[in-house]
């Protein structure tokens, strides 16, 4: 019996149907909790809460989810020939979501869990795997039987054998069934970020370390300390306004206090750490304060984020997408567009290219997402250059003869 019909059959049985196995469409709710010993628990939705993490997650599921994805064989000389057709698997492998959203949704637990789970949705007539569905992060366990050493997966109540299911895990420890989690792994230093959040926001709603006091000589009873205080409030609005008052009263400022400086700081700092975390670029989650070490210019940049941020990620992926394929065929992400230099540079390189032979016009359009023109496959031969053992003058003049 396929896998897709008892899957259809369990789920008839205990009511598990496509919409009522959740995709990770959101941001988990509960699930994988930890006290970072400040006070503060530590989840994926309370880490979330921080800009730093959303920003980093965002742009790590977005660059991802935005890249192509396309389904190879190796030829007889080794280079790669793109399948066509293009298998469904890589055109668009999620049951419920389009490719962007699908592959979005499966990054973000990868990148916050470090691992991801898909139930299988789709098989073709050759019981290969032609789709499948991202399962909420809480929403699933995994557990292995240490007399048999057999894993099994539950999914919204359902028991499914690893065939059933497509993990992918990042950072796995040996012996371990899940992948590590980032968000767990650095409990403790976004848990610092989230209380100094917390703290910066009843600083300003509860406004209890005023900027100001008034001073009186006159005693002044409760009554009438609470009557100037409930006169502040109603006057201006607010506790941190100047106030022009008549009986003897003197205004005095209060500057910031050193524990308030050191509490921005821990902010910057929390902010640098969460980038190292998902080792993105302080740069390109807004904290320009930090220079990057990867090149001055957009590209050198783009080349250092695709090579060392993105790379593991896209292997991480491909491998586990390749091993659903025939053998003999593999998926690669297309990181062509990250990597393009800007408009000079690529002309700069596509006139080199052209004049040195070895790209011809309709490629360089190719790569531009321009349409072939006629005659636009010839490939130029400098006249100081050609193939070993030829010389391109020698064909244009006849060879003298010395008996003549």
């Amino acid at each position: 019996m396929s896998i897709v019909r008892r899957l259809a059959q369990v789920g008839e049985r205990r009511g598990l149907t496509p919409e009522s196995v959740p995709a990770f469409a959101g941001i988990p709710s509960n699930g994988e909790q930890f006290d970072a010993g400040t006070g503060e628990i530590v989840s994926d939705r309370t880490a979330l809460q921080l800009i730093a993490v959303q920003a980093c997650v965002g742009l790590l599921a977005d660059q991802v989810a935005s890249l192509p994805l396309t389904a190879y064989r190796k030829g007889p000389d080794g280079l790669r020939i793109p399948l066509d057709p293009q298998p469904s698997l890589v055109v668009n492998p999620f049951a419920n979501a389009d490719y962007f959203e699908g592959m979005f949704a499966m990054m973000s637990p990868l990148a916050m869990r470090g691992e991801a789970l898909n139930v299988v949705t789709g098989l073709d007539a050759l019981e290969r795997v032609t789709s499948f569905e991202t399962i909420h992060p809480d929403d699933w366990t995994v557990r292995k039987d240490r007399s048999t050493g057999k894993v099994t997966y539950r999914v919204a109540g359902v028991k499914l054998d690893p065939g059933e299911v497509f993990h992918i895990r990042r950072f796995r420890l040996p012996g371990s069934l899940h992948g590590l989690s980032p968000i767990g792994a650095a409990q403790r230093g976004i848990g610092i970020g989230l209380a100094a959040e917390r703290y910066g926001a009843r600083y300003f709603a509860d406004a209890s370390d005023p900027r100001s006091t008034l001073t009186t000589d006159a005693a002044l009873t409760d009554d009438q300390v609470k009557q100037t205080q409930a006169q502040w409030v109603n006057t201006h609005g607010g506790r941190r306004l100047p106030a022009v008052l008549t009986g003897g009263f003197e205004y005095k400022a209060i500057s910031i206090n050193p524990d308030e400086a050191q509490f921005l700081e821990t902010r910057k700092f929390q902010r640098s750490e969460i980038a190292m975390l998902f080792r993105v670029p302080p740069h390109m989650i807004g904290d320009t304060e930090k220079a990057t070490s990867w090149g001055t210019g957009i590209e050198q940049q783009s080349i250092g984020f695709v090579t060392y941020t993105l790379r593991p990620w896209l292997t991480c992926i491909e491998s586990a997408i390749s091993s659903l394929l025939p053998r003999g065929q593999f998926a690669k992400f297309n990181v062509d567009a990250l990597l393009r230099g800007d408009t000079k540079s690529r002309n700069d390189a596509y006139t080199q290219a052209r004049n040195a032979g070895w790209m011809s016009v309709n490629e360089i359009r190719s790569l531009e997402d321009m349409p072939p023109i006629p005659d636009g496959d010839n490939y130029l031969q400098p006249l100081n250059m050609g193939p070993l053992g030829s010389d391109p003058l020698a064909a244009k003049e006849a060879p003298s003869d010395p008996q003549k």
